[in-house]
């Protein structure tokens, strides 16, 4: 969350900075081909639009530019209004260029190098994502509701799909929401996620020894090779879009709760627990009653998925499926939450601080999780 918010402040900063569009010295601007993609890719930089991207993509991804997926960054990368110089444009085939370009701030700063693909369509250049180029020779497995895609040498866990698949039925069937096909990228590590994506290199790379991401507007999952093919903690992701009225802490508990073994960086939600009470017994000084307000503990875990979790379990214990999902349709802001919980969870005047402490050590002591949601 404190990651998030900094990431906000610079975007905040940078996206009142008129942009700079230029090219590297060896990019051979004289050579037709070259001049043509070079326009195309800084028009596109200029003005986002679908008319410089293949028709393909367009036609048949919501969000047609993956390098410009929420959830990677956040805000996505094209909305930071970085400069972008072209690095280089070479040929990887007839009619098909690599274009790779830095994106820094008017200090140098480096944010990030991106690669994307030029092919040509009808007779002009237009812009493809990289990871077609990346995973062409990657191994496709096409079950119920989730399509995997993952490296040759891979070996796709057959109970870990068939779990998965029940898993993602399960949730859609307990929210009431209609599945969807799932795209299921499974790279190597957390830096190989960025790689397939065209992100040669991030400000973020090598920060994650494990990570996860669901993207919603194409229904993409990247996961780990060591996260394997049931991530539940992102499959949960997917209902997020059918509550754009619920509070962000309770859809962040929710994929925790329900995650099993993998609730958050690959360690299940009772091992958080037992670190968020340990360190919650040091830190008199923080007060549960504004949950919002503890985001950090250290890299291996963030209290706020604990409380998050801790917070459906109550709400589910209170009133069941029903109150549940009441709260994910009426608790966008956080004063909506807060209000939510001391009007239906908890009792008149009753100290949310004090309740939440107590909960948080008798589940550690217990060394189990409370399982209120059955699927």
């Amino acid at each position: 969350m404190k990651f998030k918010l900094f990431l906000i402040l610079l975007f905040s900063i940078y996206r009142l900075t008129a942009q700079n569009y230029s090219s590297n010295f060896n990019v051979s601007l004289d050579n037709p081909n070259i001049k043509s993609i070079a326009d195309v890719w800084q028009s596109y930089l200029k003005t986002n639009s679908k008319q410089f991207w293949v028709e393909n993509e367009v036609n048949n991804y919501q969000n047609f530019n993956f390098l410009d997926m929420p959830g990677i960054i956040n805000p996505s990368l094209m909305n930071w209004s970085f400069n972008n110089r072209i690095l280089s444009i070479n040929a990887v085939a007839d009619n098909k260029y690599l274009i790779k370009s830095i994106f820094e701030t008017e200090n140098k700063e480096v944010f990030a190098i991106t690669n994307v693909i030029a092919v040509k369509e009808n007779e002009q250049f237009k812009l493809s994502n990289y990871i077609f180029e990346y995973t062409k020779n990657w191994k496709s497995t096409k079950t119920a509701n989730i399509e995997y895609i993952n490296r040759p040498d891979y070996i796709l866990n057959n109970e870990e799909v068939s779990s998965a698949n029940k898993f993602y039925s399960n949730i859609c069937t307990f929210f009431n929401v209609k599945p969807e096909k799932l795209t299921y990228f499974i790279a190597e590590d957390c830096d190989n996620i960025y790689d397939i994506l065209g992100y040669e290199f991030i400000f973020s790379k090598g920060m994650s020894a494990e990570c996860g991401y669901f993207e919603t507007k194409n229904n993409f999952i990247f996961v780990t090779e060591k996260a394997g093919a049931n991530h539940y903690h992102e499959i949960t992701h997917y209902i997020n879009k059918y509550f754009p009225n619920a509070n962000e802490l309770l859809l962040t508990g929710i994929s925790a709760y329900i995650s099993k073994d993998k609730a958050h960086f690959g360690k299940s939600l009772i091992y958080h627990t037992k670190r968020v009470n340990e360190y919650l017994l040091l830190h008199k000084e923080i007060d549960l009653s504004k949950p919002f307000d503890f985001y950090k503990l250290d890299e291996k875990t963030n209290p706020q998925y604990v409380i998050g979790a801790l917070l459906c379990d109550l709400i589910l214990e209170k009133g069941g499926k029903k109150e549940l999902i009441s709260a994910f349709q009426k608790t966008k802001t956080d004063v909506e939450l807060l209000n939510f919980l001391k009007n239906e969870i908890f009792k008149k005047n009753a100290d949310m601080n004090v309740i939440l402490r107590k909960k948080i050590t008798e589940i550690s002591n217990k060394n189990k999780f409370p399982e209120n949601l059955q699927l």
